[in-house]
């Protein structure tokens, strides 16, 4: 199969396409044999200040967001995807775009989004929501911007299947047009040996009872997590935590060393992260809003148990009890307890650690991904030979 991927960044690169999530899939998909080109629909040079000029907001994170959100920077990505759908038109089978921040056109190439939310998900607007920017008309606007997207998609790779039900319940999608095709980790299955009972220190720095990863670090619960920390060291006071990906974060606490940020793209910086999880004995992932938490599934491949909010889709990769334990949002007692309760269990912590590892090989890898992806594509395309395909294409979206 000949596919088009669009995404905002380079998919050819791990650290430049959306948390690496677009570059696995291309990956994969061209480790099964199919054909795929990648193209960039992100805004750079002139069109970038434009998107930026249109969005501009004296607060930052409201600039952010409507830069990715807002009509301007819209229309200038789509207009990107429509140069690039109809320059390849002739060459691919299908598009696959990552996300809805921008409209493909309709017409003889089929797109299919892959998606771990929309905006309508966040209507309630909480402050860690990236939505919570936008006033209640540029929120409803965006909702609306995007559900031209959505409708005319030939079909939609979810995250998870909380995410395919909410497409279904509150977008309106036909059922057999949404698809949950989960994601995997962003690491090479390869790469991460089983660990051995007991075995908390095959990396090469200092153990580290407790990891976190995460670049966000209040909405992904850092802070939360320090003040837990505070807790857990208060029944085990050898009890230690390590902070990777948020930038020039500072700390004075005892017991907790920051790595901060390091790229995947870095063969010493990934040798630091791979050691980071092969040291540690439970990740701890308190996040506040979560559309999925792909790095719960690198956790979980390392073998180790996970502590993790009740939110988004974190029921759906952890089994309550079984690879980790879920916590009620901001529950700074109920995270350290149950912090507590894998590290002075290190046998329960094995077993949990075992059992989602096995899970993610299971069922959560970029292999079935780029299966489940291919099969509905291949039985569309089918679908359209037998009943004939549109002749051109239109660049509405």
């Amino acid at each position: 199969m000949r596919i088009l991927v669009l995404s905002e960044g380079d998919a050819d690169s791990q650290m430049r396409s959306g948390s690496g999530i677009p570059n696995s899939v291309v990956n994969h998909l061209r480790k099964q044999g199919h054909q795929v080109i990648t193209r960039d629909i992100d805004l750079h040079g002139v069109p970038r200040l434009l998107g930026a000029a249109a969005a501009f907001s004296p607060k930052r994170r409201r600039w952010m967001v409507k830069f990715h959100l807002a009509a301007v920077p819209f229309a200038l990505r789509s207009r990107n995807a429509v140069r690039h759908v109809m320059r390849h038109a002739g060459g691919v089978d299908a598009v696959l775009q990552y996300g809805a921040t921008a409209a493909p056109p309709r017409g003889s190439v089929p797109y299919y989004l892959y998606c771990d939310s929309h905006v309508g998900m966040s209507a309630s607007r909480q402050p860690h929501m990236w939505t919570s920017e936008l006033s209640i008309p540029e929120f409803e606007r965006a909702v609306a911007q995007e559900q031209g997207v959505y409708e005319g998609a030939a079909g939609i790779f979810t995250f998870s299947e909380g995410v395919r039900q909410s497409f279904i319940r509150d977008v309106g999608m036909p059922a057999d047009r949404v698809v949950t095709a989960f994601p995997g980790p962003n690491l090479d299955l390869a790469s991460v040996p089983p660990r051995a009972s007991g075995d908390r220190a095959r990396g090469e720095g200092p153990p580290a009872d407790v990891l976190f990863v995460g670049k966000e670090f209040e909405r992904k619960g850092g802070d939360l997590l320090v003040r837990a920390m505070r807790r857990v060291r208060a029944v085990v006071p050898e009890a230690t935590l390590t902070v990777i990906g948020p930038r020039n974060l500072q700390l004075d606490e005892p017991g907790v060393r920051v790595l901060g940020y390091l790229s995947k793209d870095d063969p010493q910086q990934l040798a630091t992260i791979m050691n980071a999880y092969a040291s540690a004995r439970v990740f701890a992932f308190p996040t506040r809003f979560e559309p999925f938490g792909v790095v719960l599934l690198e956790a979980m491949l390392h073998g180790l148990p996970c502590v993790a909010s009740h939110v988004g889709a974190i029921p759906e990769i952890i089994v309550e009890g079984e690879t980790g334990f879920t916590v009620p949002v901001d529950d700074e007692a109920a995270l350290a307890e149950r912090l507590v309760t894998v590290l002075r269990d290190p046998a329960l912590g094995d077993r949990m650690g075992a059992a989602g590892r096995e899970r993610v090989l299971a069922g959560f890898t970029w292999d079935a991904v780029a299966t489940t992806m291919t099969r509905r594509m291949a039985a569309d395309l089918a679908a359209r030979d037998r009943s004939g395909r549109p002749q051109e294409l239109s660049a509405r979206g």
